[in-house]
């Protein structure tokens, strides 16, 4: 039997029978210290004008355009052993769509996420070659934790940062301050980040041993002569020396010096922390299916039943509208952040009463966070914006849709009828763009006209 098919069937034997974690958001596993930098991140002096800069640069492309032409699409046909694992990964932590997987003809063990609009993963042939089915899972697991946790735009930024303060060199003398001040933060928050990730990574293969071997692996580097002479146990004892010891009597200076330009925490603190996630109880509640999910994007109550009268067909045709458009892009991945038992009581208090037989249909994530910063919520006959909720829009009154600019700082959005819809992503702005559009032509007989 070949080695291909050895893996492939590897693949399936190993991760058949793991729990399948339904909808499950980043909530449930993100590290604290992730959550704390992150916040720290955002506020630091001139964090808003980088992303601002960064837009204009359209990283997102550049990044895209960099992997389509250097690195190879993972599919069935197309080294399919690892593309299964890829696949099957996916379907335990239901990520869906399931972002694509490229190769890339590299020696170095790393496997990394980008792709703000449409997230994709590159793996290295060095991990690919040096690891065996299992590590490659919680690898690629932990990637789609950076998916999940929404971590992919500030890595994206952190890699840019990073090239751009190596080009510049001692050219420009604002250098040596970046460095030390948003560099500097940029790099904190990604080691945090890696600690949710690597959570993700053990729910992806479910086996604590066969994560603490990935980060042992890490530190030591792939290869057949140093597979075999690896000890877990040995590592391990390593860890806890070294977390009770010289970790917790070092001066934070040093540590943060030692530290400064590094993406990733050392693998030994990867470890330490992994381990004690897992002893802390909180792993097992998660396989126990106590976890805080996704809610679902389209909210629904059951059939629609027959139309009474004429306004309660033309509801039922814009409701199908909204629907269509908005499952075409989104799934079940609208609003990852709010509990889906809460969901129904906020959204009702959000948009006030509704009027007999209306239903809400779908919703945007960040119009029930109470700031009024973007977002909306559709009913079958109304559209509400985060900044006035209980100030609804019928689709009927609907006649001009301004759609207005943005980019990945400023959020694009759309406006009608003095309501003002802000979004993360143009890709959510046009969509819900096509959805107001089904919804306008059902009750006007025509679409609105759309202006810039």
């Amino acid at each position: 039997m070949g080695h291909t098919e050895e893996r492939r069937r590897g693949a399936e034997v190993d991760m058949s029978e793991r729990v399948v974690l339904e909808r499950i958001s980043s909530r449930s596993f993100e590290h604290p210290a992730d959550v704390a930098a992150l916040r720290a991140l955002k506020k630091t002096i001139g964090f808003d004008r980088l992303m601002r800069a960064l837009a204009k640069f359209g990283m997102d492309r550049v990044f895209k355009i960099i992997n389509e032409s250097s690195h190879i699409r993972l599919s069935p046909q197309q080294v399919g052993s690892v593309y299964a694992i890829h696949r099957r990964v996916g379907e335990i932590l239901d990520l869906d769509p399931l972002p694509p997987l490229y190769l890339a003809h590299d020696v170095r063990v790393n496997a990394y996420t980008a792709g703000v609009d449409a997230p994709f993963i590159v793996v290295t042939s060095g991990l690919v070659e040096g690891f065996h089915d299992e590590e490659i899972a919680c690898v690629i697991g932990h990637e789609m934790g950076h998916i999940l946790a929404d971590h992919v735009l500030y890595k994206m930024v952190a890699a840019s940062l990073g090239q751009i303060l190596a080009a510049l060199g001692d050219a420009s003398p604002l250098g040596p301050l970046i460095r030390l001040t948003l560099f500097a933060s940029l790099m904190y928050w990604s080691r945090c980040a890696e600690l949710t990730a690597d959570r993700c990574g053990l729910l992806a293969v479910q086996d604590l041993d066969t994560a603490l071997r990935v980060e042992m692996k890490l530190g030591a580097g792939p290869g057949a002569r140093i597979a075999r002479e690896l000890d877990l146990d040995a590592f391990m004892q390593q860890v806890r020396e070294f977390e009770y010891g010289d970790l917790a009597t070092m001066d934070s200076v040093w540590r943060a010096l030692l530290e400064f330009d590094k993406t990733h925490p050392w693998p030994v603190v990867r470890a330490s922390e992994l381990e004690k996630w897992h002893r802390s109880g909180a792993y097992q509640r998660i396989l126990d299916g106590h976890y805080q999910r996704r809610a679902s994007s389209l909210i629904a109550d059951g059939a629609r039943g027959e139309p009474t009268d004429a306004t309660e067909a033309l509801a039922a045709d814009a409701e199908d509208g909204i629907l269509r458009a908005l499952d075409r892009t989104f799934g079940v991945h609208l609003a990852p952040r709010i509990p889906e038992e809460a969901l129904q009581a906020a959204i009702g208090s959000f948009v006030g009463a509704l009027d007999a037989g209306e239903r809400v249909v779908a919703f945007y994530d960040g119009t029930l966070s109470g700031n009024g910063e973007r977002g909306a919520v559709l009913t079958d006959r109304r559209v509400f914006a985060s900044d006035r909720p209980r100030h609804g829009v019928h689709y009927r009154d609907v006649a001009l849709i301004e759609r207005l600019g943005g980019g990945l700082v400023s959020n694009p959005g759309l406006r009608l009828e003095g309501l003002e819809l802000r979004f993360h992503k143009r890709a959510v702005r046009d969509s819900f763009l096509e959805a107001l559009l089904a919804a306008c032509t059902a009750f006007r007989g025509e679409p609105p006209r759309v202006v810039e």
